[in-house]
């Protein structure tokens, strides 16, 4: 006969082990930190865009930049060629 002290030890152990990922169902592995935005990269437009299209399209194209690239320098590639493809050159 088990003790109702067994059967919380028992049901510890469970929690304990689907929290440390011995649970059945696959754990995937944490998304790294996005990569900070650098802070050296200056952009031009060469279409004429207005302020407020500029600002829309530098938010799009750091967004995009975050999901493609896991390290600042890939961001930063990610980052020039979205904006390049908008109209602007980035140095």
């Amino acid at each position: 006969m088990t003790s109702s002290c067994d059967r919380m030890v028992v049901a510890v152990a469970l929690a304990a082990a689907a929290h440390l990922g011995g649970g059945c169902a696959a754990q995937q592995p944490a998304a790294p930190a996005p990569p900070p935005a650098p802070t050296q990269l200056t952009i031009f437009p060469e279409r004429g865009q207005s302020q407020a299209q500029q600002s829309r399209d530098r938010a799009e194209c750091e967004s995009w930049a975050t999901q493609q690239a896991t390290s600042s320098a890939a961001w930063a590639g990610a980052f020039t060629d979205c904006m390049s493809g908008r109209g602007y050159a980035v140095r």
